[in-house]
């Protein structure tokens, strides 16, 4: 089994490295490619985090220069529609917005509910948790929450039950400080709100989702990268998922098994 696996890295590679040496095989061209990044907690928070990380290594491997500018998280889609941006890191991918861009998927997330447990009961499910009344839950505007999460958000949202907040960390944010009964959220996002990792009293976590995990992809402008381009991407994904350099990254942030879970089931 191994001999195989080692052929196929050195397929992968092979087919990365002609890729790289193609002219303009992924999009770099004259300027530097420009990434809107928003805070989400490992990811990106306070100019560090896995993304920023894995875009200096992707960096190194094409020769394409990336520039970073902090926006937030409900204007990043305009903003890469109108042209003003190249790429946005850690979103969820919608059929609406591949009118406009490529989506490369690199890594999965569970999310998970909050509740604040001197408002509300022991909720198991989202149908319960919209058959409460005088309840509002924070919402990230502009955040893919999968294709689960997302309806019976909006169903909330029919019924008056939501309040938008600019990112997932302001979510949560509203909910320690009382403005909200719940949200949805990431432990690579909440945990950082936590003392010494662990939720306060007040706070229940609980899994309330049937489905797999949700899948996180970078969003690459069609109006500037093309099918190829992304496809190329891609591969360089696939390359460092393999050869470990992309887990090695994500372990310099959460735990080796975090890191595992969030990488071992993401489908291409």
């Amino acid at each position: 089994m191994r001999p195989i696996f080692a052929t196929f890295i050195t397929l992968l590679l092979s087919v990365s490295q002609a890729a790289a040496s193609k002219p303009d095989a992924f999009g770099c061209g004259n300027s530097a490619i420009s990434v809107g990044i928003t805070n989400s907690g490992v990811m990106y928070n306070k100019g560090q985090g896995i993304d920023p990380d894995l875009l200096n290594l992707l960096s190194d491997i094409t020769g394409c220069q990336f520039t970073l500018t902090p926006i937030m998280r409900n204007e990043a889609f305009d903003l890469l529609e109108q042209g003003k941006i190249d790429w946005v890191p850690s979103v969820g991918r919608e059929p609406s917005r591949e009118l406009f861009a490529w989506f490369i998927p690199y890594y999965d997330i569970r999310f998970l509910l909050l509740a604040n447990t001197d408002r509300l009961p022991v909720i198991t499910s989202l149908q319960q948790l919209k058959s409460l009344k005088n309840v509002t839950v924070a919402r990230a505007q502009g955040g893919g929450y999968g294709y689960y999460f997302n309806y019976y958000l909006s169903e909330m949202a029919s019924l008056g039950m939501i309040k938008l907040y600019p990112d997932y960390e302001a979510s949560v944010a509203a909910l320690l400080n009382d403005e909200v009964d719940a949200t949805l959220s990431l432990p690579q996002v909440y945990r950082s709100f936590f003392t010494q990792g662990e939720e306060p009293s007040s706070i229940r976590i609980t899994d309330v989702s049937p489905t797999k995990p949700v899948t996180v992809s970078f969003m690459l402008a069609k109006h500037r990268f093309s099918s190829s381009q992304s496809t190329n991407w891609l591969r360089i994904i696939e390359q460092i998922r393999l050869d470990g350099r992309f887990q090695e990254i994500v372990e310099n942030y959460v735990s080796k098994d975090e890191a595992a879970s969030m990488l071992g089931n993401t489908e291409y």
